[in-house]
């Protein structure tokens, strides 16, 4: 990897991303998902069981007098598939651009190991078929020790790197290069020995006039 003395976190341009920021946008990404299925499948049953009881007497919800369970558990149901439904959409979007919704928000976004960036389909892989689907796989086979691992990986490695990571070869930075927030100073112009506007160099002294040897010491003429 690729960095520089006197940023030893920067790789190919990009400040790597912290383990703390890694994690905010994993659980922004988790949170809304999971609070979609989570919803959705509070909908579902009570939909199905046609039994919906929010421990309100009528005094307090009269406006859900009229509401029977499965009516209110199916609007449920729906809602939830609307909330997953703006998720998958907007993970899309961002995928292109090495983000998903929980990078985009926190101001994060992934590249390659190599420094090019991480096109879409790189990206779906990294995010679904290795950060869901088989971190997810090994964690159940290990009940829960692949997962801690993995997460707790970057802690220790130089890159900041999960192990996810290491199976895509990607890196987790900034979603904006170190320039953008530390612009280098404009060129300056050519430097011009003639003192004047622009110019640092203090002003050359005429040297002093050479004395002929054929000039005689004074006037002759008489």
């Amino acid at each position: 990897m690729r960095h520089t003395s006197e940023h030893p976190d920067v790789r190919y341009g990009y400040v790597i991303a912290t383990w703390l920021q890694r994690l905010t946008a994993y659980f922004m990404d988790r949170l809304m998902v999971g609070a979609a299925l989570a919803l959705g499948a509070v909908g579902v049953t009570d939909a199905v069981s046609d039994d919906f009881d929010i421990g309100l007497n009528e005094e307090q919800a009269p406006l859900l007098n009229d509401i029977t369970g499965g009516e209110l558990g199916w609007g449920l149901f729906f809602a939830a598939c609307a909330v997953l439904f703006v998720y998958v959409v907007w993970f899309l979007f961002t995928c292109r651009g090495g983000q998903t919704p929980g990078k985009q928000l926190v101001g994060l976004r992934v590249i390659r190991s190599n420094g090019e960036p991480s096109g879409w389909g790189h990206t779906f892989v990294r995010e679904v078929i290795l950060g869901w689907l088989a971190i997810g796989f090994l964690s159940v086979v290990t009940a829960g020790i692949f997962y801690v691992i993995n997460y707790l990986w970057p802690l220790w490695n130089k890159d900041r790197q999960a192990l996810h990571d290491k199976m895509a070869e990607t890196l987790v930075v900034m979603a904006h290069p170190l320039s953008a927030y530390n612009p280098l100073p404009a060129a300056s112009g050519a430097r011009s020995d003639t003192p004047g506007a622009g110019s640092d160099a203090p002003a050359r002294e005429a040297p002093p006039a050479e004395r002929s040897e054929d000039a005689p010491d004074g006037d002759d003429t008489k």
